[in-house]
């Protein structure tokens, strides 16, 4: 069996090839903006983060590892339960970029990952967030094919204050939209491809390499939606927080950086919402308004998580053991809980800071009153008050099911009355 080891820029450890020879250069093309060489000296560092590699990494066992699987590869990685199968090329390539971010991330807390994607454009770093199939990848490969320098797609970090890229380019779903632009420029730069996806190719006239920084300027939420012309909107202040803070990945501890991190783009940051359903106009649209936008006010020189501990992808804490108790049992915010409002929601993290959850409504409001011992009792005879048209059978039933939902995420505890 023939090994080859291959560093990559910001990675502690060696990505180890098995009996891999003819996917060198494809991987060598692909990561064309990833710095990466046999050996780890001299390759760059994340700034302010020059410890990346630590002493006689050279010759230590591997971070990652691929092998020949069948017709197609398995990859080995810390960050997965289990070795991975991937059926072709530009899939193992794929999840191979996905574990060489994480462990970029796990090796620096001062950069923290984000699924989203970015464009420069116009002079302006434009944040694009959205739910999968939102069109992320396409729009930015679309603005690229025009005038737009791609910063990142799907795969980001912010880094104190600034998008970081990592010089992967966009991954666009089989067979493209319709937009001769994005044809045009598919057949003119192609990359690795199989019958479900194809790559751009990494060419750095069009998109930013591995560890470029640009401060954000903008978030924009994509909302693709059949039979909408293209239209930007101002987003809610719940709306926005709730989309930016869910493309973050919480490592273990960092959910109150997060929400912080959140809440402090959303203040600086202009958020509008890009409802449309053709490309081509949504890229008209956004060429025309980048210029407009409102200046982004002015951002902390750090702002990144500067004491998360390194560790792998938060998870939500294991539910405490019970329940609420009787509808007479006091309870009480727990104590030392991060928590945003933005607009009628609250955000807040759960008492071991890996995760974040969203409260609305009648759920907001309880949760200020929580401020103070209180029962469902209480709480269901102040809501009455508010609500007389609610019968008080639907109001105890939704009680019983928000304060059971509070204790199992830890974030009320009981209480007794004060004197």
């Amino acid at each position: 069996m023939t090994c080859r080891d291959v560093f990559f820029a910001g990675v502690p450890g060696a990505v180890r090839l098995h009996d891999c020879g003819g996917l060198l250069s494809a991987l060598d093309e692909f990561f064309r903006l990833w710095p990466h060489a046999p050996r780890p000296e001299g390759l760059p560092s994340i700034p302010g983060f020059p410890g990346t590699f630590p002493p006689a990494l050279h010759g230590a066992a591997p971070l990652l590892e691929i092998a020949p699987q069948g017709r197609g590869y398995r990859l080995r990685s810390p960050w997965l339960p289990a070795p991975r199968h991937e059926p072709s090329g530009a899939c193992l390539l794929c999840s191979l970029a996905i574990e060489l971010v994480a462990a970029c991330c796990h090796a620096c807390p001062r950069l923290i990952s984000l699924h989203a994607a970015a464009v420069r454009l116009h002079g302006r770093t434009l944040l694009f967030c959205g739910d999968n199939r939102a069109g992320k990848s396409t729009l930015v490969a679309r603005l690229m094919a025009d005038t737009a320098r791609g910063l990142g797609d799907d795969m980001l970090a912010l880094h104190q204050g600034r998008i970081f890229s990592f010089g992967v380019a966009p991954r666009l779903r089989l067979p493209l939209p319709p937009s001769p632009a994005l044809e045009h420029l598919m057949r003119d730069r192609p990359g690795i491809r199989d019958r479900h996806y194809g790559y751009l190719a990494a060419s750095p006239d069009s998109l930013a390499p591995w560890g470029e920084r640009n401060r954000p300027d903008a978030v924009i939420l994509l909302e693709r939606t059949p039979g909408s012309p293209a239209i930007l909107l101002p987003a809610p202040a719940a709306t926005g927080m709730d989309s930016v803070l869910s493309r973050f990945l919480i490592p273990d501890g960092g959910a109150p950086e997060v929400l912080r991190l959140g809440t402090q783009l959303l203040d600086a940051l202009p958020c509008r919402i890009l409802r449309y359903e053709d490309l081509d106009e949504a890229a008209t649209l956004l060429e025309r308004q980048a210029r407009l936008l409102p200046p982004a006010a002015s951002l902390p020189g750090d702002f990144s998580p500067a004491t998360v501990p390194p560790g792998c992808h938060g998870q939500p804490a294991s539910p405490p053991s019970g329940g609420t108790g009787d509808s007479r049992t006091l309870w009480r915010q727990r104590p030392g809980l991060s928590c945003r409002q933005a607009g009628q929601s609250i955000f807040l993290t759960d008492s071991r800071g890996n995760s974040i959850f969203r409260l609305d409504g009648t759920g907001a409001v309880v949760w200020q009153l929580l401020s103070e011992p209180l029962s469902r009792d209480e709480a269901l005879s102040l809501l009455a008050e508010t609500f007389p048209d609610v019968p008080q059978a639907r109001i105890r039933h939704e009680l019983g099911q928000l304060f059971q939902a509070l204790f199992e995420a830890r974030l009320i505890e009981k209480a007794t009355k004060s004197p």
